[in-house]
């Protein structure tokens, strides 16, 4: 068995973690997005076993986390980072996870760039994955990236807009005091639904077919509700019509959490659709 090495270093601003075999050369490469208040060290033992299965793996500090951390990771409702909300909504922490998402996307593309002059590694055969934030955007960035050939979200929502729509119901609908503080902030709440909207990834999700998907959540996940991912599952169904084997929704016995089965699961996804059979 090959050597794994770990190697870290700053690529454009990025903090970054990868784990490969000594003297890879033309690997695929797999990234990882940490959770919300995470950092790039939490995918230490997902992509050791990526390496032992001949990938390259490269997990990174996003925005306001880890070596990158700013204060507004935990202050997001302060008015001096913008915020707008409730303290105890928790949606201007809502603004600020999507905030760091759609920096995710732009930080694998910068990632890509760099690597690409790598010869370690294949850009060619890239897959992405990670947990709850981490899900979130590895939706995002399989939907917009045509080199991520394979995708693992993990306990994560593809349907971003959804998400924080029914987030200000909830927040409405449960407090008369919140409704009325809502209200007095409608229009910046209309603005923030159209950031959203934006990056809301869904609609180029159903194009991605015959892309690999492999949709990971949880049964007794109430931070991130598995409903979201079984109803558009079923509209992934039609688009993967041609090509099931390449699209997969596995709930399992478990919190908002990744458990070992999640980890094997994922692993053995990304190797077969990036490495066993070469698709």
């Amino acid at each position: 068995m090959a050597r794994i090495v770990i190697e870290t270093q700053t690529i454009a601003g990025i903090p970054v973690l990868a784990i490969l075999p000594e003297a890879a050369r033309r690997l695929p490469l797999v990234f990882y997005v940490p959770g919300y208040t995470s950092a790039k060290e939490s995918g230490l033992s997902l992509g050791y076993k990526l390496a032992q299965r001949g990938c390259c793996f490269v997990a990174f500090d996003p925005l306001f986390h880890g070596e990158r951390f700013e204060r507004q990771l935990y202050e997001a409702a302060d008015p001096a980072f913008g915020g707008i909300y409730p303290p105890e909504t928790g949606l201007d922490a809502g603004i600020t996870f999507y905030r760091v998402i759609g920096q995710c996307l732009a930080d694998v593309r910068t990632l890509l760039v760099h690597f690409g002059g790598d010869e370690r590694v294949d850009t060619a055969r890239c897959a992405v994955t990670g947990p709850s934030m981490g899900g979130y955007a590895s939706f995002l960035i399989f939907a917009n990236m045509s080199q991520m050939r394979a995708a693992v979200p993990m306990v994560g929502i593809p349907t971003f807009t959804r998400r924080w729509t029914d987030l200000l119901d909830e927040c409405a609908y449960s407090n008369p005091d919140w409704a009325a503080a809502l209200g007095r902030v409608a229009e910046q709440a209309r603005l923030h639904t159209t950031l959203i909207a934006a990056l809301d990834p869904a609609e180029r999700l159903l194009e991605a077919a015959p892309r690999a998907l492999l949709m990971m959540n949880c049964d007794f996940d109430s931070e991130q509700p598995k409903q979201y991912a079984v109803e558009f599952y079923r509209r992934l169904l039609g688009a993967y019509a041609l090509s099931p084997e390449k699209l997969r929704l596995a709930i399992y016995p478990a919190g908002h959490t990744v458990t070992p089965d999640m980890e094997r699961d994922a692993v053995d996804w990304i190797v077969g659709h990036l490495l066993d059979t070469g698709s």
